[in-house]
């Protein structure tokens, strides 16, 4: 095994690998939703969930379930032994939550009895916000009722089909992308793609091409004809309203035969909705495939916030779909950010975060008090190790941007700072001269050494954010890991002396096939976009170079493509 310097960088992204290969998810095969039930007035609930802060007694906490135990949701954990599970779209209840399951978007009341320190809950209200056939996949996204769904590495795949588990002629279980069918042919002849369930995030950046960022794809075998009154579902807002008609994302639907819900009560199709608002459509039987159509069985108002009066706190969780300033928009709500506590990173398009805040007069908005960006929207994280090229001070106080290998990155005050130079790699203590944000050009200019690791997460445009540098000692060894870019594609050899080359985040890499390693043992390997690499050697002329035989400081480990699973974020 490699010993004394498997540096930083590829402990790190060795790290990212090891998160992105654990699988699973939590909770059973079975879905207490996927039952049949007899309609009833359904709960008006948030459009996607939002979350009262604190899981204090008697309050609402809405988000992706990460954990099990009792449950885990926001951060929050909550004892569901008494919860009774409620379907929104039905009003279905169970004392069952055996179908429970990792990714999915949960609203929790905690009983008024409950502690802060252990709430029970409740009432567990499930809450998909797409269901029915997949028509299209293409580039990280699903098309289910009308609707661009997009897919990260952190979405949740589970498969409840009943030939997973049979005893004869067993299907292999879907776990992303690749396994799921599309629907082929049209109308009459149509065969339907793969029946799916989406929980996730509402999601509209205004150029229409996501309508909702997916925390769980869960496959089920397709419904038989009225088993299911909610089986086919499309959920967000308003974006045309017609005679009979309204749109939500690329889905036209047909009011004439439905029920329609605001407020809780039933009330008239004709009036009952606005532009903006989002609204809830589902059906008992499927639509004309690839669905464009669909006649409702029920249409239901859906609240943005759980909580509209002024003052309330809140706790909302979702992904960023505008930003104008110190304002930004998540899940449809306005927050305005202009309170957050000096030094703090405001989100970009894309990003998955948690706000803490209060809801405004206008009972429709929430002034932010404390954020956290959970997910960088690209979903891939990169590292750099080389000598400093250059910093600069950012337009805004305490922010500055450095680069390396070319590479510009963005340092603030989030960003973790720490000095090691003279002291030895793994033992993480800082120099004695302190190291942090208000000193940070000086301290850089007067280092002896600028030899870099730098931990970073790229946005949606692929700005790079750091969110570690450290100085180590000097060094003559450079390395990059991260996510291989699709362009230029890479280009792969099985001689020694030519090359395979790729990039990563845009930094040439240039590998001799005999430096992969694999499992620490020498192992020729195909590098294709989307893989997961780290490459250590020698940077220069803009080119990282691996050359021939491996050695502890010049070798390419390739991870693969990362895997799905309910793995903490990293």
């Amino acid at each position: 095994m490699l010993k004394s310097r498997l540096s930083a960088i590829a402990f790190c992204t060795a790290l990212v690998a090891a998160l992105a290969a654990c699988g699973g998810g939590g909770g059973s095969s079975g879905d207490t939703s996927m039952s049949s039930s007899t309609p009833t007035t359904p709960t008006t609930t948030t459009g996607g969930g939002a979350s009262i802060t604190g899981a204090s007694p008697g309050a609402t906490s809405s988000g992706a379930i990460t954990a099990f135990g009792s449950v885990f949701v926001n951060g929050h954990e909550f004892d569901i032994h008494a919860a009774s599970v409620i379907d929104d779209d039905t009003g279905m209840s169970t004392m069952s939550t055996a179908g429970l399951e990792v990714g999915q978007i949960l609203d929790v009341k905690a009983a008024s009895t409950s502690s802060d320190s252990a709430p029970v809950a409740q009432a567990l209200h499930l809450h998909p916000l797409v269901r029915g056939y997949v028509d299209a996949s293409a580039n990280s996204t699903l098309t289910v009722m009308g609707q661009t769904i997009q897919v990260s590495s952190t979405t949740v795949f589970s498969d409840h089909r009943a030939c997973v588990s049979a005893s004869t002629s067993p299907c292999t279980a879907i776990s992303g992308l690749t396994g799921l069918s599309t629907t082929s042919g049209s109308g009459a002849s149509a065969t339907p793609g793969t029946y799916v369930s989406v929980d996730g995030y509402l999601f509209n950046s205004g150029s229409g091409n996501v309508n909702v960022v997916a925390s769980l794809v869960a496959v089920f075998d397709a419904p038989t004809s009225q088993n299911y009154v909610a089986a086919f579902k499309a959920e967000g807002p308003i974006s045309a309203l017609g005679t009979g008609t309204l749109s939500i994302g690329g889905l036209t639907v047909n009011l004439g035969s439905a029920t329609c819900y605001a407020a809780g009560a039933q009330a008239s199709c004709t009036t009952a909705f606005a532009l903006g608002q989002v609204v809830s459509a589902i059906a008992a039987t499927s639509p004309s495939l690839p669905a464009t159509t669909l006649t409702a069985q029920d249409v239901l108002l859906r609240d943005h916030l759980p909580v509209t009066t002024a003052g309330a706190s809140v706790e909302l969780e979702g992904a960023v779909s505008a930003v104008n300033g110190t304002s930004f928009t998540v899940r449809g709500v306005s927050i305005d950010g202009s309170a957050l506590p000096a030094g703090t990173s405001l989100p970009v398009v894309g990003d998955i975060v948690r706000i803490d805040g209060t809801v405004a007069s206008s009972g429709t908005s929430v002034t932010a008090t404390t954020l956290q960006i959970l997910r960088a929207a690209k979903n891939a994280s990169y590292a750099f190790e080389a000598d400093l090229g250059s910093v600069v001070a950012g337009m805004a106080a305490n922010t500055y941007t450095i680069t390396l290998m070319g590479q510009a990155i963005t340092v603030n005050a989030q960003t973790v700072l720490l000095d090691i130079a003279s002291h030895n790699w793994f033992t993480s203590q800082q120099a004695s001269a302190a190291f942090n944000i208000g000193n940070f050009q000086t301290y850089l200019d007067a280092s002896a050494s600028q030899h870099l690791i730098v931990r970073t997460a790229a946005d949606a445009s692929g700005n790079l954010q750091a969110l570690s540098v450290t100085i180590v000692k000097a060094s003559s060894v450079d390395g990059v890991g991260g996510i291989v870019d699709a362009s230029p594609a890479p280009v792969n050899s099985t001689t020694t002396g030519t090359p395979s080359t790729f990039s990563i985040h845009g930094v040439p890499v240039s590998v001799d096939p005999n430096s992969f390693l694999s499992f620490w043992h020498n192992s020729m390997s195909t590098v294709s976009a989307g893989d997961q690499v780290i490459a250590v050697g020698s940077y220069a002329n803009g080119t990282l170079t691996v050359t021939a035989p491996a050695s502890r400081n010049n070798f390419a480990i390739d991870n693969g493509v990362p895997r799905q699973g309910d793995c903490p974020d990293f």
